[in-house]
């Protein structure tokens, strides 16, 4: 599907293909969200199948298999990587038309007034600009790969 901004990314090409891919395998991408113009929170994940599928009902068997044990993968690695308070994960996807997963921490030390969905929304929150997104990215890789 050409238009796809997520089947563009995966193929290297169009607006979000800047992002920090941290694995790959046949029927799965995991990659860091961005930072465009603005640091963006430290282990802001996305697992998304490689294969467009607008939905989760869309994922074959195999493949929500591959989803569900590559989250579990993100949420160890991130475990490990920024010692969270949680690891939260959600299925929110409306703006993009191709299943995507968000993996993401809640920090030590937010507030009980942010959120769960909103961890980004804690000013104090660890962010991080290109080279801190590529150097987490770097020690997120293992926990994938077996490596």
């Amino acid at each position: 599907m050409d238009e796809c901004l997520i089947c563009a990314k995966h193929r290297g090409t169009g607006p979000l293909h800047s992002a920090h891919e941290i694995w790959r395998d046949d029927l799965v991408v995991v990659s860091h969200l961005p930072p465009r113009d603005a640091p963006v929170l430290l282990g802001h994940l996305f697992v998304e199948p490689l294969r467009h599928a607008p939905h989760i009902d869309d994922l074959t068997d195999v493949e929500a298999a591959a989803v569900g044990s590559t989250v579990r993968r993100a949420a160890i690695g991130l475990r490990a990587e920024v010692d969270p308070e949680h690891v939260f994960s959600a299925i929110i996807g409306t703006a993009v038309p191709h299943f995507h997963q968000h993996v993401y921490p809640r920090y030590r030390g937010t507030p009980e007034s942010i959120a769960w969905h909103d961890s980004a929304g804690w000013a104090e929150a660890p962010r991080g600009g290109d080279t801190e997104v590529a150097a987490l990215a770097e020690r997120l890789r293992p926990y994938f790969t077996g490596v």
